[in-house]
């Protein structure tokens, strides 16, 4: 029987994910033993820390990668999201799972709708990118909150917040069903790169990436790989305002971006078509940014 040593994170949604890869692996290779082993990571320990400049890249993902450097785990599962654009010297995203659903959800203290939003509404969220979104629909309120889908969820209510806004797929994966919630629509709320996918790290060449590998979607990683490319031609952090959501059609690639000044007060926006996903990302980033004058 083979063994492997899987890293995450210990929050609910990381655990969930995990769990889940875990079982698919074992469906794959009956054989499998898998190990579960939790590292705190440093936005597990930072948790008063915004979002901004000051953030360390791989900040949900570095503290894993280097047990996966060290050897001390052998495969490591992400939000593909949280992941930097650089990719760390011998390791490997050995698989992109079947994505999830990738809109944002509103999640409100009561039943509204999304007109309703207006001037001076309490909205709860840390990202930059769905305040820049929000301010765009009427002058918001951003409170700066962080914590695990559940305790976000919770906030409406404990911090008199009027909603926030979360990733659907957490709420799905976690079975969470909030009584009052908006399901944003993506052209006008668009999704944060790999939004709703899953990324399985291994070291190249071991053993472990082979047996992962019959995870892969090739379908979720082609969406994924222009959605990052357009993230990493933009030399963007989690602390600037971008957005991208890739679909396929045959052998093409759509990309649609949004892209916001570092004010979040304008924004650029486009699609672009192609065949070489990596290719498609980087010609919408550089038009962008030049519609900015970045």
């Amino acid at each position: 029987m083979t063994t492997l040593r899987v890293g995450t994170r210990g929050s609910d949604l990381a655990l969930w994910q995990t769990r889940w890869v875990s079982a698919r692996l074992r469906e794959a290779h009956p054989s499998l033993n898998i190990e579960e082993v939790i590292i705190a990571t440093h936005g597990d320990l930072a948790t008063q820390q915004r979002f901004n400049a000051d953030w360390p890249a791989g900040g949900f993902v570095g503290a894993i990668e280097m047990a996966l450097t060290e050897q001390r785990v052998d495969f490591a599962v992400h939000s593909y999201k949280d992941m930097q654009t650089a990719v760390t010297a011998g390791l490997t995203i050995a698989a992109v799972p079947t994505r999830e659903v990738v809109h944002d959800v509103l999640v409100t203290r009561e039943a509204i709708r999304l007109s309703d939003v207006r001037d001076g509404f309490r909205l709860g969220t840390s990202s930059p990118r769905r305040a820049a979104q929000f301010r765009r629909l009427a002058q918001v309120e951003i409170v700066p909150i962080r914590g695990n889908v559940p305790t976000r969820v919770a906030k409406v209510q404990r911090d008199n917040l009027d909603g926030v806004v979360l990733a659907a797929a957490g709420l799905k994966r976690l079975g969470i069903r909030p009584p009052y919630k908006i399901d944003l629509p993506t052209d006008r709320f668009m999704p944060a790169p790999a939004q709703g996918a899953v990324a399985v790290q291994t070291r190249e060449g071991d053993e472990a990436e082979r047996l992962v590998a019959v995870l892969d979607d090739a379908l979720a990683r082609r969406a994924v790989t222009a959605e990052r490319a357009f993230l990493r031609a933009i030399n963007a952090g989690c602390h600037v305002p971008v957005a991208a959501l890739a679909s396929m059609a045959g052998g093409t690639v759509t990309l649609h971006g949004q892209l916001f000044d570092d004010d979040g007060l304008r924004m650029a926006e486009g699609v672009e078509q192609g065949e070489d996903a990596d290719a498609v990302g980087v010609r919408l980033a550089k038009r962008l940014l030049a519609e900015l004058g970045s």
